[in-house]
Order: C-alpha cells, then structure tokens, then sequence
C-alpha cells in the first residue's frame, strides 16, 4: 500500500500533458474501483476529496495517486524505448 503522502509533497509538483493527466486519473480510479472499498458514486466525496492540511479525506489517495502517475509515465516510456 502507498505511504501516506500530502497533496504539497514534491512529488506532487510534475508537469503532465493532458493526455497523461487523463490516463492518469483513469488508472487512479480504475484501482480504487478494483479494491471496492466503498461504491464508486462515494469516491470524491470519502476518498479523494482535498482536506485543509494538504491530505485527503483517506489518507492513502494521495499516495494511491502518485502510484498511478508512475504507472502511466513508466508506460509510456516504456513505449518510448521500443
């Protein structure tokens, strides 16, 4: 599971196209629909939603998140080397 991280952690401060930000928050909730924690109609409002302090309302999305971002960017290098 991801360590918990804060929306203001430097990982958080990477430049993606809208291309990858799209995959991005595609393969982010396509994990959190998998796990089925809770049904995906509560998923902004008990998962992701951005707290005051920087985390979020559970404190592994933003972790969660970060995982997603290193997927689709490993992906897409990846792609790049062929």
């Amino acid at each position: 599971m991801a360590r918990e991280s804060r929306l203001v952690d430097p990982a958080f401060e990477q430049t993606v196209t809208l291309r990858d930000a799209y995959r991005i928050m595609e393969k982010f909730v396509d994990n959190y629909r998998v796990r089925g924690d809770t049904p995906l109609s509560d998923f902004l409002f008990l998962y992701a939603t951005v707290l005051q302090n920087g985390l979020t309302t559970d404190p592994a999305a933003a972790g969660d998140f970060l995982e997603a971002v290193r997927a689709v960017l490993d992906a897409r290098h990846d792609k790049r080397a062929r």
